[in-house]
């Protein structure tokens, strides 16, 4: 079951501070949220297994994400690319898996990252909420 978590938060990232912005944000059962200087961790109570940043800029093709990804060691990169999306989902090696993904929101982008310690279901969820991620109706 996904829950939904409304934030009003002041999310920064090293290109320019940004202004409050209201996002919503669905969280897994048992998901949690946590503000950090430069946007968001997410992942089960205790456990942070992907990141959020908003920033300014344009939303990459999958295909500069894959670049990145690769020049990073990952292997076995899955694209995904619609209106205002990109992701690309990869295999570390292993039982390990990451993802990056990007979504316009409004006149900004969420950049969204897994980190190390997610499991290969928290790289499902992670990229479904980016997916998910939205505006709050004012």
């Amino acid at each position: 079951m996904i829950r939904w978590l409304p934030l009003v938060a002041v999310l920064a990232c090293s290109e320019r501070p940004t202004t409050p912005s209201g996002l919503r944000v669905p969280l897994t059962e048992g998901w949690v949220a946590t503000p950090t200087p430069g946007g968001l961790s997410v992942g089960p109570k205790g456990r942070v297994v992907a990141t959020l940043e908003l920033r300014s800029a344009e939303v990459p093709r999958a295909m500069e994400l894959s670049r990145v990804a690769s020049a990073e060691g990952a292997t076995g990169i899955l694209q995904d690319e619609g209106e205002g999306y990109s992701a690309v989902r990869y295999s570390l090696g292993g039982d390990r898996d990451g993802f990056l993904a990007v979504k316009r929101v409004g006149a900004r982008t969420v950049w969204c990252a897994s980190t190390a310690r997610a499991s290969l279901a928290d790289v499902d969820d992670g990229l479904a909420l980016c997916r998910s991620v939205s505006t709050e109706a004012p």
